[in-house]
């Protein structure tokens, strides 16, 4: 990969004119250079004469998908950004998107146009810190060869290199952190009552692992947990999530069903693999109950992460509102919580939660509160 480019290339691809004249009219005094193909042959003959930093492409169209067509963009241009704009939102599209063109954002029409420049200026960032990471790789391998002639000084500056490359790598990281919160928010966004609850409950899960003292390896692994603890329900049908009143036998039935098709889901994609199992089983009874599932798993089968999750997925679910009551009163869910201390909750969560919700009262479930989750990415 040569240096950084002095302007970058975007390259739209669609087979709707419109959509293409619209975004380089909206784009037109960014100071970027937009170009446009109609179609996936034109594209890959487009890239091969100039090239481009970033592609975003249509789903639907004629020769070619836009998954093949990112899957072959991947493998001839590995470096560029890539990119999926649709009106398609199907978790099969994006997780095919995902496995096969390892996308960077999926971005649904019609879009919001801060949203889409800003995307696009953080895909050039992207692209820029891969560069920038390259090259200190190739720095650090070349002064490895030299190190055993190195005075002190010079090894001073390899250690500067290193430290520099780490936090290149923490960047990436938050990089794949806001795609998963993207992914979270397309999954509630199906239901108006839900909305921000997998924030929420991620928001509450590590501060409540927080509160149990547990490493900061775990804490990140409870707060990714807990954004996509729902994300099977992408998979159970709208009528379902939707319905203003409770869930009869069968649909019930149907709703439990979104652990398992979540932990699908998820299975294909390598930095999520230990997330799975604390997906699979975030609606665990502690004391083995049939009324856990899927499994029926008991006490410390249950994965730590998961007895956290279900925790606090509860005390977000009492105190929301939803379409058949309103949001329950602080002193219930206190009393929910005691009530199936030992039953339903591990009891080392439930009083931890406790002691949080006594010491910070309404203000810990207030609706806009963030996690600082970098903290630990970075610490």
């Amino acid at each position: 990969m040569g240096p950084l480019v002095s302007q970058h290339t975007v390259l739209f691809v669609d087979d709707e004119v419109n959509i293409l004249k619209s975004l380089q009219r909206l784009l037109r005094h960014d100071g970027w250079n937009v170009v446009t193909a109609g179609r996936a042959s034109e594209a890959l003959e487009q890239l091969d004469r100039q090239p481009a930093q970033v592609v975003v492409t249509d789903q639907r169209m004629p020769e070619m998908s836009g998954v093949d067509l990112l899957s072959a963009i991947r493998a001839k241009h590995p470096d560029m950004v890539r990119m999926m704009l649709t009106g398609y939102t199907e978790m099969n599209v994006a997780v095919e998107a995902i496995n096969r063109g390892e996308i960077y954002r999926l971005i649904t029409k019609p879009w919001n146009d801060e949203e889409l420049r800003a995307t696009l200026r953080q895909a050039f960032d992207h692209y820029d810190l891969k560069c920038e990471i390259k090259r200190l790789n190739q720095v650090t391998r070349e002064q490895n060869f030299k190190l055993q002639d190195m005075n002190r000084n010079l090894e001073g500056k390899v250690r500067e290199r290193t430290k520099q490359l780490d936090l290149k790598h923490q960047e990436l990281r938050r990089a794949y952190v806001q795609t998963i919160a993207a992914l979270a928010e397309a999954v509630d966004a199906k239901d108006t009552y839900t909305r921000g609850h997998s924030e929420r409950v991620g928001v509450y899960a590590s501060k409540l692992a927080r509160e149990l003292s547990l490493p900061k390896e775990v804490i990140e692994r409870v707060y990714i947990a807990g954004l996509l603890h729902d994300v099977g329900k992408i998979g159970v049908r709208d009528a379902v999530i939707t319905k203003p009143a409770r869930l009869n036998d069968e649909e019930y039935e149907e709703i439990k069903l979104h652990p398992e098709i979540g932990a699908r889901i998820l299975e294909p994609v390598d930095f999520l693999r230990d997330i799975v199992p604390c997906v699979r089983h975030h609606h665990e009874w502690y004391d083995g109950s049939e009324m856990g599932y899927p499994e029926g798993l008991r006490g410390d089968r249950i994965p730590l992460p998961s007895r956290v999750i279900l925790v606090s997925d509860t005390v977000e679910a009492m105190s929301s509102d939803r379409p058949y009551r309103k949001g329950l009163p602080m002193e219930a869910v206190l009393s929910e919580l005691s009530k199936y201390s030992g039953s339903q909750f591990d009891p080392k969560c439930a009083d931890g939660m406790l002691r949080l919700l006594d010491r910070e009262g309404d203000a810990f479930i207030k609706r806009d509160q963030k996690f600082d989750i970098y903290e630990f990415i970075e610490g």
